[in-house]
């Protein structure tokens, strides 16, 4: 069924973005209209307002239309086997969204027909559940399940509100027919923004939510090479002495290890793994164009075990098992590295232990690490913009984030005590690792 463009009325729409129109013009004059938009028999569009603008860039006087007869809908007289469309999900929203409205008025028009709208009766709470009478209803007419409607209706929300974030979610939900797997990347990024945003950890104290680890691993004693060429240029630690390490007690409780290891040494990684209290998950390897040493197979890469505790949050997008990057000096890992780990990993900063070189946003700790206090004067203004932000939120209406509940001011950790002066004068300690007042730090 076609019907003219200029016939087609579009009333207040949720889309402020249109994106890129000649893109989708392109698309529609190679290949067609793929699906129809959507409106009310009196031409009022529904869904489609990018496709019917498009169609109107390409000089199109007649464009395909489904039709939705929201009234026969709300009455419940529709007829299931000629109303069910394939609707894709957005537009499956756009029609939800639609009968809320005429559901909300049909509701008006029940309640003073049965006196509910006298003078001076109290009509609140009185209305029925219209959003939940209209997802049941859009559910029959779309042939999706309640769940599925509930959850393709927060992606298009994130989309509307920040298309260049969370478009591509929609545009996949659409393509696909499915809404479980753009929600669940629209939940991570979500939380991963939350993450982000939360106050750092203590200087050297934690809990780091991301760790990573460079052990100087014991030299491999090569029977062929007589004149040790490849031993490294600092001492080697006995993998026991790397077991005893304390990385349980500077880890939270949902935490990401990448743990960079040789060839040689893999076997014992995975030792060390099960007594920092770490699950092995993948491995990353990287290719080096350089060719090294050995006595099987001259070495040209280099791994970090990827392991977790408990259930932490990663952003995958095209992050893959092979990183391409320069070798450095010796032992130093690319630049590559670190931006592929704060892409993956959110966390307010991160911890590195055995570092020889200091980075922004990071904690290095090693007898390596340059002796400097810029680090924790980084870590204690981030910490303390994070606190001033959320203030400013909470005091806007925000609740309180469920981290910082129920924390008192107590005694600190830090032996010349707390220098975290945004919650100083709140009498409540914000910061991760307090303890009750009167308690041993």
């Amino acid at each position: 069924m076609k019907r003219p463009l200029d016939s087609i009325r579009i009333g207040e729409r949720h889309r402020k973005d249109m994106g890129d129109l000649d893109a989708l013009a392109r698309s529609i004059a190679e290949v067609g209209l793929l699906h129809p938009v959507v409106v009310t028999p009196d031409g009022t569009l529904i869904a489609g307002e990018r496709r019917l603008t498009a169609c109107r860039q390409l000089g199109w006087a007649e464009i395909p239309v489904t039709v939705v007869d929201l009234d026969s809908v709300v009455r419940g007289e529709f007829a299931e086997n000629s109303a069910r469309k394939d609707f894709t999900l957005s537009e499956s929203v756009a029609i939800k969204r639609a009968l809320e409205s005429s559901e909300r008025e049909a509701a008006k028009e029940r309640q003073r027909q049965h006196g509910n709208t006298a003078p001076g009766r109290n009509t609140v709470g009185n209305l029925p559940t219209v959003k939940g009478r209209a997802l049941d209803r859009v559910a029959q007419v779309v042939g999706k399940g309640r769940r599925t409607l509930e959850k393709a209706e927060q992606v298009v929300a994130a989309a509307e509100a920040e298309p260049e974030r969370f478009g591509k979610l929609l545009a996949d939900m659409d393509r696909t027919g499915r809404a479980h797997g753009p929600y669940k990347r629209l939940q991570i990024a979500r939380q991963a923004e939350q993450i982000r945003a939360a106050p750092p950890p203590l200087p050297g104290r934690g809990p780091y939510r991301v760790i990573v680890a460079d052990p100087p691993w014991p030299y491999e004693q090569r029977e062929l090479d007589l004149s040790h060429r490849a031993a490294g240029p600092y001492p080697g630690m006995p993998v026991e002495e790397i077991c005893k390490l304390d990385v349980r007690g500077i880890a939270a409780d949902n935490a990401i290890l990448w743990l960079w290891v040789t060839n040689f040494h893999m076997p014992h990684a995975f030792e060390v793994l099960s007594a920092w209290g770490f699950q092995h998950k993948t491995i990353l390897t990287w290719a080096k164009a350089n060719i090294g040493y050995g006595d099987w197979l001259r070495n040209q890469t280099e791994h970090c075990l990827f392991a977790v505790r408990g259930k932490p949050i990663v952003e995958l997008n095209n992050q893959s098992t092979l990183l391409h990057a320069p070798v450095r000096a010796h032992s130093q890992k690319p630049d590559e590295f670190y931006t592929l780990v704060e892409a993956l990993c959110p966390a307010p900063r991160y911890a590195e232990l055995f570092a020889r070189a200091a980075r922004p946003g990071w904690d290095g700790h090693g007898n390596q690490y340059p002796a400097d206090d810029w680090q924790e004067r980084d870590a204690i203004e981030s910490y303390n913009e994070a606190v001033r932000e959320i203030g400013k939120q909470v005091k806007a209406g925000a609740p309180i984030p469920e981290f910082m509940q129920g924390q008192q001011r107590t005694a600190c950790h830090l032996p010349k005590g707390c220098r975290y002066t945004a919650c100083a004068d709140k009498g409540r300690c914000l910061a991760p690792g307090a303890v009750k007042a009167g308690a041993a730090p």
